[in-house]
């Protein structure tokens, strides 16, 4: 029986294994490019290296009519985030309610919906964009979403991402469905 019980173990731990290589391997090679003819909505997920940044230079090159950042601390402002950035023209919204991904989702869904917005260019870490969409479209399947992956470099931090990351993807379509 106990010898059953290893095996079994052993099986579930290799699927594990296979299913987290398929899943780094996405992310690694997950290709994406700011989709500029396509939409002029932008949404930015907080909370991982390099997403504001990567904003900013979207921003330098092209100039949306909406922008929400979602996920912000409570006492950011916008001259936290842009500096001296011309926002002429640009409707910048800072969204602080969200405090994880699912609450981004509802965040982003809200914020669309307020403002008649029925596609978005989703900008957060390559290793989250998985989940974003899919939490995403559970809360607003109608929504477009035209996903804008920040890179990531190949290191331990990034590797630690990848294995949280995997298994709240896990967990989220286990809830979801």
């Amino acid at each position: 029986m106990i010898k059953r019980i290893c095996e079994c173990v052993a099986v579930f731990v290799a699927v594990l294994l296979f299913a987290f290589c398929i899943f780094l391997a996405d992310v690694v090679t997950y290709d994406s490019e700011y989709p500029v003819d396509k939409c002029d909505n932008m949404v930015v997920l907080t909370g991982g290296r390099h997403r504001i940044s990567y904003m900013l230079h979207i921003l330098s090159k092209h100039r949306p009519a909406n922008i929400l950042i979602s996920g912000v601390y409570e006492k950011t402002s916008l001259r936290n985030i842009f500096g001296d950035v011309d926002l002429k023209g640009i409707h910048v919204a800072l969204g602080k309610q969200a405090k994880n991904t699912a609450g981004n989702a509802v965040e982003v869904s809200e914020w669309a919906k307020a403002n008649g917005i029925h596609s978005i260019i989703l900008i957060t870490s390559d290793y989250h964009m998985r989940r974003g969409i899919s939490e995403l479209r559970h809360v607003d399947p109608n929504l477009k979403i035209f996903p804008c992956a920040v890179k990531s470099q190949f290191d331990w931090y990034f590797l630690q991402n990848c294995s949280k990351e995997f298994y709240r993807m896990i967990y989220v379509y286990w809830k979801n469905f």
